[in-house]
Formats: C-alpha cells, structure tokens, sequence
C-alpha cells in the first residue's frame, strides 16, 4: 500500500514527481499558493483569466516544468464551487489525483491540502489515495504493469504535521481492513468457499489476537442452527457459523455484535435466480467479508470496546438435498418458519446468528451487514444502504457516522403493518412478504429474532459492488468496495470513546 507522510514546508521545497494543486471553479484567493514559486503561481492565474482552465469539479491539467526549483509535473485540479466542497469531495479529487499520479507512472505525488487543514479534511484525503489506488489483480497473468502506483504521497501543511501524521496512519489501518475486504469480496466462489472463509478468519485470529470459533454443520444441527444449516445443505461445500471475539477493554462491558451475511455463492437454490449477472452473486458474500475488516481494523487500532463478528457462510446450491419451498424450519430460538422462495435464504441464515449471538454473547447492540434483498436498491438505488432497526437511537448514530465516511445511509420505517406481510397460515412467520416494500418486510423478518437488544441492519445490497447505477467515486474501484466497515469502525471508535 502506498505510503502517505504529512510534511511541513513550502511547495518549492517537496521534492516530488508530481505537485497536485486544486483550484475552486472563480477562483481568486491564492492564499493556499503564497509560498509557492511566483513563475508557477502567475502561470496558474493566467490560465485561469484566460478559460485555458475551467476548475469544474474533477477536470485536470498537467503543466511541465523546466525550474529546478519546482516539480517536474504540476497536475491542476478541479475543485467546483467552492460552497459545495466538502470532506467527500476532498476523498474523491484526492482519489483522482492519485490515480492520475498513475497513469503518469510518477514514484510519488505532494498534495496541497484544498482549504484550511483540519482532521477531517486531512483524514479525507489520505482515504482518498489510499482507497484509489486499490486494485484486484490476482487472476492477471499479463499486464501487471498497469497497476504500477506512487510509492509515496506527500501532504503538505504548514504546522502540526505530526498530530496530523497520527490521523493518517489511522486511516491507513483502516483502509488496509477496508481493502482486505474487498480483496476476500472479490474473490470468485471455487476460491471461497465457506471452508476457506473459514481459514481466512482464522488467518486473521492468528494474526491479531483474535479468539475465532468455528461452528461446523453437526454442531449446528445439534445445537438447533436449523436455519443456517437448511440453506447450506444442497451444496457439497457444508455450512459455517464462525465467531470472532475482540476483547479491547478488561472491564466487564457487553460486546457490540456484529453479524454479516456470507453467501459465497447464491444461486437461489430450489427458487433458481435467472442466469443474467449470476456471475455478480460472488459478492452475496459481501456483509461476511465486511466483518472480517471490521474485526481487523478493530484489533490493529487497539479500540477500547469488545466486539463480536458473527458470519454465517453457505453456498446455496440446488440439488437433491435443498431445502424447498414449502419447508418449515424450526429456528434456534424456537420460531417457526415457512419457506416460500429459497432465494430469500440470507435473512435465514443471519436469523438464526443473531438469536445464537444474543443467546451466547449477550450483547450491548447488534449491527448487521448484508447483500440482502433487490428490494432495496429499487427503493434506495446503488449507492446508498438501508438502515433498517428497532432502536432510533442506534441508527442515528450509525448515521452521524456515516455522514463523515461518505458511505450514505438512508433510515426505513418498521410499522407494525410490515409485520403483518410476513405472517404464515402454516408457520410463525414465512420468509418473504411479497414485492411491496421487501426490504423492509426482510428486516421484519429478522426483528423476530433481535429479542429486546437495540439492532440495526444494513442492507448494503446496492452499495457492496459497484454495478449498473452505481456513482463513480475515484476510491471506489470496479468489484467489492468494502461499503459499512468504515462506518461501522468510526461508529465503534466514537462509541468506544463515549463509554471511556
């Protein structure tokens, strides 16, 4: 991963490839340039004056240098209007000048800080580069070349480099688990199966301490994991429950359990999906990945909190041993359920972990994250996930959190009315309540298995992968995007500093 420093000192005195400086669409106020060469700041001006260069939002300009004095290459940036520019714009113009940096095939870059530093903006555009530069080329047995990326990006800012320097390597834990995720999202399902997931979380036990249990499908049968076990059992790669426990304080404080979704491979099972984008049901695996990273960027930051990841995996496959529609499955804690379409199988399966979580783990809250239904991208589009939950007060804060990752969340209300949708003429409740508001009608399925513990789900169905109305956002590469674990992380960290 690309090495981000914040250095103090004038733009004169960087010694980089590549000096990124971005510019407001009428811009007037040099002050950010005063200290910069005069020959560069007076050719910049005069490019401006005369429309040579627009500064809408993204467009850029490379400028050669002769002056030793100054970098060999000075990319211009736009920036757009200036009373539009937040910290999601800085994120994605410091994205695209990193992969800009790229293309040039440029060692390193120094970026100029696009208004007045503080810790968000710094933390948005070291998240930026960081994210941008990711790329998934495992199977590429040609072409390596094409990934080649700035060793080093340089932050330029005229005082407290060091407390900012302590930001950026926050965020560089973080968008090393954030990567993870999408790498283990991206992977194609002969690759990932529930077994391997398996040793990937071990990987990860290993690696920071972590206590990881596996549950196998007989220990699961014998407990009463009737759910997970059911949508697992037409495939010849068999079930898993696995369990990842962070322990961040000695104080007898409950965990935050978080539980994600881990189908690594659906293809609806019995109720088969149509055969257009089945390819795209690798990343149903997504909300499991996700947890992964949560659970490392936890451990590597050393949060103050427990946490527990639950991930239940399957592959749901047909064949002569699925479980069919019109099958009641007995869940672990006690309700019943009727199957009426075998893809609806992720609520199953993160049902009968949140029932098992709660019962073992007793937990302060519950956050889930999966692929869930289409029903939400209908409603919600692309790119933002529904938040769907029993307490107000979680959401919002998940929100509040959200809003400074730039990973949107958008609340859906759970009337009583949803639940009557999912109720069974032969069963409890049965697993699908019809096309009008699916999304929530799947969280109102869930709700039956949340007890009295505050939960939240995230149904990141539209935002997991980038796919057909998908918004371009230069940190977010085609395949997995590892959407929720930085929301969830900065959730965690703003919680873990609350409480101590």
């Amino acid at each position: 991963m690309v090495s981000v420093i914040v250095e103090e000192g004038n733009p004169d005195e960087m010694l980089t490839s590549l000096l990124v400086i971005g510019i407001f669409e009428n811009e007037r106020d040099f002050s950010t340039l005063t200290d910069s060469n005069s020959k560069m700041l007076s050719l910049i001006m005069e490019l401006i004056e005369n429309h040579e260069f627009q500064a809408t939002f993204g467009s850029n300009m490379i400028l050669r240098t002769v002056d030793k004095k100054v970098p060999r290459k000075i990319l211009l940036i736009g920036l757009g209007k200036k009373e539009k520019f937040t910290y999601e714009s800085a994120r994605m113009i410091a994205g695209k000048a990193a992969l800009r940096a790229r293309e040039l095939r440029v060692e390193d870059l120094c970026i100029l800080p696009f208004m007045d530093v503080d810790e968000g903006l710094i933390e948005a555009i070291s998240e930026g580069i960081f994210l941008s530069l990711y790329s998934f080329g495992r199977y590429k047995t040609s072409g390596k070349d094409e990934t080649t990326r700035p060793a080093r990006a340089t932050i330029a800012v005229h005082s407290d480099s060091a407390k900012m320097q302590r930001i950026v390597d926050k965020v560089a834990l973080i968008a090393e688990a954030v990567n993870y995720a999408r790498d283990l999202g991206n992977l194609p399902p002969n690759e990932c199966s529930p077994s391997q997931l398996v040793n990937f979380a071990s990987m990860i036990g290993r690696e920071h301490g972590l206590k990881v249990s596996i549950l196998e499908r007989y220990d699961m049968e014998s407990i009463g994991l009737n759910g997970i076990v059911s949508v697992g059992k037409g495939s010849s790669n068999p079930p898993k429950l696995v369990a990842l426990e962070y322990q961040g304080t000695s104080l007898d404080q409950k965990p935050y359990l978080i539980v994600g979704k881990a189908v690594t491979f659906d293809t609806g099972g019995i109720s088969l999906k149509p055969s257009d984008k089945m390819d795209e049901m690798k990343f149903d695996k997504c909300g499991g990945c996700d947890i992964l990273g949560i659970l490392k960027a936890a451990a590597s930051l050393g949060l103050q909190t427990n946490v527990v990841g639950l991930i239940p995996s399957v592959e749901n496959m047909p064949s002569s041993g699925s479980y069919r529609p019109g099958d009641v499955i007995r869940m672990y804690n006690g309700k019943t359920v009727e199957i009426l379409n075998t893809d609806a199988e992720g609520r199953i399966i993160l049902a009968d972990a949140i029932a098992y979580g709660i019962r073992v783990y007793d937990p302060l809250a519950i956050i889930d994250l999966a692929t869930l239904t289409g029903a939400s991208v209908i409603a919600l589009g692309a790119n933002v996930a529904a938040a769907i939950g029993t307490d107000k007060s979680l959401i919002v804060r998940l929100q509040k959190a959200s809003e400074k990752t730039g990973e949107k969340l958008w609340d859906l209300p759970l009337f009583d009315e949803f639940h009557d949708q999912i109720k069974s003429n032969v069963a409890d409740i049965k697993n699908i309540g019809g096309r009008p508001g699916g999304a929530i009608t799947a969280a109102a399925f869930l709700s039956n298995f949340t007890k009295d513990v505050p939960w939240v789900h995230l149904d990141i169905a539209g935002t997991a992968w980038t796919q057909d109305g998908t918004f371009e956002r230069s940190y977010n590469p085609k395949g997995a995007t590892g959407f929720g674990v930085r929301t969830v992380i900065r959730f965690l960290m703003e919680e873990s500093l609350s409480k101590f």
